[in-house]
C-alpha cells in the first residue's frame, strides 16, 4: 500500500510510519511512494512531490553554498599571530569523517547532527542531555533510536522539556570540580559526579553518548577536567558559547585540548545564527558553534573539511542565516 511505502521512506528517522522532517527521507523511497500516491490521488501526490522537491532544493542549496565553517576558521587563524586565539580556532577544524549523520532534536535551535558511526549494535548503554530548559526533543529521539536510558540535567527548571519512557531528570547543573562555572544556590556536579549519580561511574569506556548545551559553563566543565570521565563517551555533541570573549581564550583552548586528549576528533561544526557573529580583523566569526566530537576514529590526512552537511538547518528561521564565516 502507499502507506507502507511511506513508512519505509521514514526509516531514516527511526520512526516507522512517521515521515518526520522531509530532509531525512531518502529520495529513492520518496520517488516510489510518490508514484504510488499518484495512482491513488493526484492531488495528494502533488503535495507529496512538493515536499520531495523542497528536500532536494534544501540539499542543493547547502551544497551550492560551499562555505565550510572549519576551513574558514582555519583561514582566519592563518592571519593571526601565535597564541590562544589562533590555536583555539584551529582546534575547531574537522579532523575525522562520519559516514552517517542523523539530525536529532528540534527542527531548528535544539537540533544537532549526531554521528551514527559506532552507535549501533547496543554499544551505547546510556545517554546524557545536559541542559534541557525550553526544548529537548533530542532526548526522545535518542531513546526512540537506541532504546537506552537518557539522563537529563538542568538546575534551572523543575521539569524537563521532554519526557520519554526511560528519561530520568536531575535538577542539577554541571560545573568544574570545586564548583567553578556552576550556578550559585543550585545543585552543581562535575562530570565525574554526574556519572556516579546516574549509576554510570564504572561504565565501560566509549559506552555513553552526550549532548551538552549549558550556556557557557561548558568551558569550565572541560578546562578543569582530568579527561578521565570523557573516555566513558563515544560521542559528545557540544554547543560552545561566547567565542567573542578573547580574554577567556586560554581557558577555552584548555577545554578543547582536554577533549582532544581524551581521544575525540571534530566530525562536524556548525555556526548557530541565534548568537550572530563577532569581528576578528577583517573577518566575522560565529559567536556560538555546535561541534560533534567522535572518539577513536581515524584522522583525516590533512584535517581538511568536507562539504557543509545538508542536514543542518538554521537555528532561528526568522532571521537570515549567517555564513559560516564571512571573508573580507
Amino acid at each position: 500500500s502507499c502507506s507502507s511505502l511511506f513508512g519505509q521512506a521514514s526509516t531514516d528517522n527511526e520512526r516507522p510510519g512517521d515521515p518526520g522532517p522531509p530532509h531525512l527521507l531518502t529520495m529513492q523511497s520518496l520517488v516510489f511512494a510518490s508514484a504510488c500516491m499518484m495512482s491513488a490521488s493526484s492531488a495528494s501526490a502533488r503535495v507529496f512531490l512538493h515536499i520531495a522537491s523542497e528536500a532536494e532544493m534544501r540539499v542543493s542549496t547547502r551544497i551550492a553554498e560551499g562555505h565550510e565553517l572549519s576551513a574558514r576558521l582555519v583561514q582566519v587563524a592563518s592571519t593571526l599571530p601565535e597564541g590562544p586565539t589562533k590555536s583555539l580556532l584551529h582546534s575547531f577544524r574537522i579532523c575525522t569523517k562520519c559516514h552517517q549523520f542523523k539530525r536529532w532534536g528540534e527542527g531548528h535551535d535544539g537540533g544537532y547532527l549526531t554521528c551514527q558511526d559506532g552507535l549501533e549494535g547496543g554499544k551505547i548503554k546510556a545517554a546524557y542531555s545536559m541542559g534541557v530548559e525550553g526544548h529537548d526533543k533530542w532526548s526522545d529521539d535518542v531513546y526512540e533510536a537506541l532504546k537506552v536510558p537518557v539522563n537529563q540535567f538542568d538546575c534551572t527548571v523543575d521539569h524537563p522539556a521532554q519526557k520519554c519512557p526511560d528519561c530520568h531528570f536531575f535538577k542539577a547543573c554541571l560545573s568544574a570540580p570545586g564548583g567553578a562555572g556552576g550556578i550559585s544556590g543550585k545543585t552543581n556536579w562535575d562530570l565525574e559526579e554526574a556519572l556516579k549519580q546516574t549509576g554510570q561511574g564504572n561504565a565501560t569506556d566509549r559506552s555513553l553518548l552526550m549532548k551538552m548545551d549549558i550556556e557557557g559553563a561548558e568551558w569550565f566543565v572541560f578546562s578543569a577536567n582530568s579527561g578521565a570521565p570523557l573516555k566513558k563517551f563515544k560521542e559528545i555533541i557540544m554547543e560552545f558559547h561566547s567565542i567573542h570573549d578573547e580574554s577567556s581564550h586560554p581557558r577555552y583552548l584548555k577545554a578543547m585540548q582536554t577533549i582532544h586528549a581524551a581521544g575525540f576528533k571534530v566530525a562536524h561544526v556548525h555556526g548557530n545564527n541565534y548568537a550572530g557573529t563577532y569581528r576578528k580583523g577583517g573577518y566575522k566569526i560565529p559567536d556560538v558553534v555546535e561541534i560533534t566530537f567522535v572518539a577513536d576514529t581515524p584522522a583525516l590526512a590533512t584535517c581538511e573539511n568536507p562539504k557543509h552537511n545538508v542536514l543542518d538547518t538554521v537555528n532561528n528561521p526568522n532571521i537570515i542565516e549567517i555564513p559560516d564565516s564571512v571573508l573580507p
